[in-house]
Formats: structure tokens, sequence, C-alpha cells
């Protein structure tokens, strides 16, 4: 099948959307990582880790739990939306798809 420039276009747009806050970049770097599913509660921990580039226990419990929330309501829906994870809300576990390692090269790319 023969690649049109625009779907090669759309392709690089859907994943620039998808990569364009930090928090989702953060979360396709940890599911990357680990291959394998988490519960949203430890994936935030990781963000937070990775934003705050401190130890668990030195960031504030009310930080971690506003960066759980902006997961839960805005950057898992974006990421699960764009099939690059599956989310099972009712367990509150994230799951990488194929297309997280895909987003990684990307970031990889610009990095």
């Amino acid at each position: 099948m023969e690649t049109h420039p625009a779907d090669e276009t759309t392709s690089v747009t859907d994943a620039f959307g998808l990569l364009g806050h930090r928090y989702r970049r953060y979360t396709v770097r940890t599911l990357d990582e680990h291959r394998c599913e988490l519960a949203l509660a430890d994936l935030a921990d990781e963000a937070a880790r990775r934003e705050y580039d401190a130890d668990l226990s030195a960031i504030a419990s009310e930080d971690v739990r506003e960066l759980y929330l902006s997961l839960y309501h805005t950057h898992v829906p974006k990421l699960a939306a764009g099939n690059a994870i599956a989310y099972d809300q009712d367990a509150d576990i994230v799951a990488p798809l194929d297309r997280i390692e895909s987003l990684a090269q990307v970031l990889d790319a610009i990095e």
C-alpha cells in the first residue's frame, strides 16, 4: 500500500498532538520503559518524579494528587483516544498499546 503525503502529515500531526503536553510525554516514556500495565496512581507517582526530578518522598502529596487528577481527567483519556494506551477506568489501570513505541521513537528523535 502506498503512503500518501497527507497520511504522513496526519500521522505526524496526531503524534505531536499526543505528545504536546509534558504529562503525556511522561506517560509515554514510563509505559515504553515498563512495557506493562500500571495503576494510574503508580503512573502519577512516576510522572511526579519526572516533573519534580526528585524522589517521591520529597514531593508534596497534594502535588502528586493534582498530577493524578490531571492524568485522570485529561491526559490519559487523550492518549487512549489516540490509540496509544488502553485505560480501564473501573480498575484504574493503564496499559501501553503498540503505538507507545512509535511515540517514544518520535520523542527520541526530537530530544
